[in-house]
C-alpha cells in the first residue's frame, strides 16, 4: 500500500471522528470482501478498482459462456442439452432458434410440435396401380349393402329429425375429393392428407402447435346442407368417401385416448360420470393430459403430458360405457368421438361413392388417391395417437369387462353402423354373456 492510499485512509478516519463529535451520523465504512486469491492480483497504484462480489460473477458467467461455446463448435450440433445452448446467445452466428433447426433437421432432438404427440409412420405408394375385380367387387357389394340397409329401416327418407349431416366434410374442389371425417376412423391419417392438398408443407404440419383440424378447417369451411347439395349436382361432383371402423372397437379407441389418457379437455365429463357412477368402482389412476392448440382448439386438439405430470382419477371402462348408454336413451346428443357413424355422416341420405373401412384401409386408401390422381401431390403418412398397443389387439380387454346389459346397450347405440358397414361382434357378445 502507497504512502497515498495510507493518507486517504487516515483522511476517512478524521472525518469520521468530526461527524462523531458534531452528533453527525456518520458514513458507514466501505467494507470491500476479501476476494478469492485468484481475483487478488490488482495493481492498486495504478488505479485498478478491487473485483467484487458482483465482479466475481459476471467473471465466472463470462468463463462458463465461453466453455460452452467451446464445447458447441466442437461437437457441431450433437449435444443434447438444452441447458448449454440456452447459455449460447451471443458472440454466436446462428442464434437459439437457427440452432434449434439444426438440431431437429439433423434428428437429434425432436420438434415440440404435433409429430411430438403422435406416431407416425412413412408410407410409399406404389409407381403404379391397376384397380383389380376383386376390389371393384368389394367395392360395389358394400355400397349395395348400404343402400339395402338404409331402405330397410327408412334411413333413406328425409324427416325433420333425419337430416343430412354436412358439418364434418371436408372438399377439395381443385382435386374433386369430398370426405366425410369420423373420428377415431383413420381421421389423423386423412386430415393429414387433406391438409398437404390444401398447401401446408410437410414440415409445417409436422411441427404445428395448433391441432391439424384447425389448420384444415382454415382452408376447407364447414359446408351447409344446401352447399353439399349443390357440389353433389355439378357436372363433374367430387370423388366422396367416408371409412368407416369397428363401431366396438372404434369406442374402446375413444375411451383409450380421450378418456383413459386423462386428457384435460374431458375433466367435467371425468368428475360427472364418477360421481353418477360410484357403484361402479372408484374410477382409475392415471396421469394428467394436457389440450395443445390455444383456445379453440377443441376436443381433437393434439395432446401431450402436463409439465407437473399431476395424477388424476378417470372413470372406468364399465362406468364409462354405463354413462354413453343411459345419455343414449335419454336422447342426449354425443359427443363426436363416439357418436354412431349413422348420425354423424349420414350415409343413408349422401351419395357417397366409395365406403372405405379402417380394417382395409391400404387398398380402398390407394383406390381413392390413385382415382382422384393425387398420388403424385402427397405423401401418406400412417398417424397414431396411441403409443401403446394398437386398439384392436387390446380391444377384447376392455369390452370383456362389461356386463351382458351394457353389451346390450351399447349394441343397441351401434346397431345401425353394425348393420350398415356388416361388422361381427359375436365374440364381444360371447365373452359378455355371463357378465352381470
Amino acid at each position: 500500500i502507497t504512502l497515498q492510499d495510507l493518507a486517504a485512509i487516515g483522511h476517512v478516519t478524521e472525518t469520521r471522528d468530526e461527524g462523531r463529535e458534531k452528533n453527525v451520523t456518520p458514513t458507514p465504512p466501505l467494507i470491500v470482501p476479501t476476494p478469492p486469491i485468484v481475483h487478488t492480483m490488482v495493481n492498486l497504484t495504478s488505479g485498478t478498482a478491487l473485483c467484487d462480489t458482483a465482479c466475481q460473477i459476471r467473471q465466472t458467467r463470462e468463463q462458463k459462456l465461453k466453455e460452452a461455446k467451446k464445447q458447441v463448435e466442437e461437437t457441431e450440433g450433437h449435444e443434447a442439452p438444452d441447458k448449454v445452448k440456452s447459455r449460447v446467445k451471443s458472440g454466436v452466428k446462428c442464434d437459439r432458434t437457427c440452432r434449434k433447426k439444426q438440431l431437429i433437421k439433423q434428428g437429434v432432438i425432436r420438434p415440440r410440435g404435433y409429430a411430438s404427440r403422435v406416431q407416425v409412420e412413412n408410407m410409399s405408394l406404389p409407381d403404379s396401380w391397376t384397380v383389380t375385380r376383386e376390389l371393384m367387387d368389394r367395392l360395389s357389394l358394400r355400397s349395395q349393402h348400404v343402400k339395402k340397409t338404409c331402405r330397410k329401416y327408412g334411413l333413406d327418407k328425409l324427416s325433420p329429425t333425419n337430416q343430412p349431416n354436412a358439418w364434418e366434410f371436408l372438399i377439395n374442389k381443385q382435386h374433386g375429393l369430398a370426405w366425410c371425417n369420423v373420428f377415431k376412423a383413420a381421421s389423423s391419417t386423412w386430415i393429414y392428407n387433406f391438409n398437404l392438398l390444401a398447401g401446408y408443407t410437410e414440415t409445417e404440419l409436422m411441427q404445428a402447435k395448433e391441432a391439424p383440424i384447425n389448420l384444415a378447417r382454415k382452408r376447407y369451411p364447414r359446408p351447409s346442407v344446401r352447399e353439399l347439395q349443390d357440389i353433389f349436382n355439378t357436372t363433374h361432383p367430387p370423388l366422396t368417401f367416408m371409412i368407416a371402423r369397428h363401431p366396438l372397437e372404434r369406442l374402446v379407441s375413444a375411451y383409450r385416448n380421450k378418456i383413459l389418457s386423462g386428457n384435460r379437455y374431458y375433466s367435467r365429463l371425468h368428475r360427472t360420470v364418477l360421481k353418477t357412477y360410484p357403484e361402479l368402482g372408484p374410477g382409475i389412476q392415471t396421469n394428467v393430459i394436457g389440450s395443445i392448440g390455444g383456445v379453440g382448439a377443441g376436443p381433437w386438439g393434439g395432446v401431450v403430458k402436463a409439465r407437473t405430470n399431476p395424477r388424476t382419477t378417470v372413470p372406468s371402462f364399465p362406468q364409462f360405457v354405463q354413462y354413453l348408454v343411459d345419455r343414449h336413451r335419454q336422447g342426449v346428443k354425443l359427443d363426436e368421438h363416439w357418436t354412431p357413424i349413422n348420425t354423424f355422416c349420414t350415409p343413408c341420405l349422401v351419395p357417397f361413392d366409395v365406403y372405405a373401412k379402417v380394417e382395409t384401409l391400404e387398398e380402398d386408401g390407394n383406390y381413392i388417391i390413385f382415382t382422384a390422381g393425387i398420388n403424385d401431390v402427397i405423401k401418406p403418412k400412417r398417424i397414431n395417437r396411441s403409443r401403446d398397443q394398437p386398439t384392436d389387439e387390446v380391444a377384447d380387454k376392455f369390452l370383456c369387462q362389461l356386463t351382458k346389459t351394457q353389451m346390450e346397450g351399447l349394441l343397441q347405440l351401434y346397431k345401425y353402423d353394425i348393420e350398415l358397414f356388416q361388422y361381427d361382434v359375436d365374440k364381444y357378445v360371447e365373452c359378455t354373456r355371463n357378465n352381470t
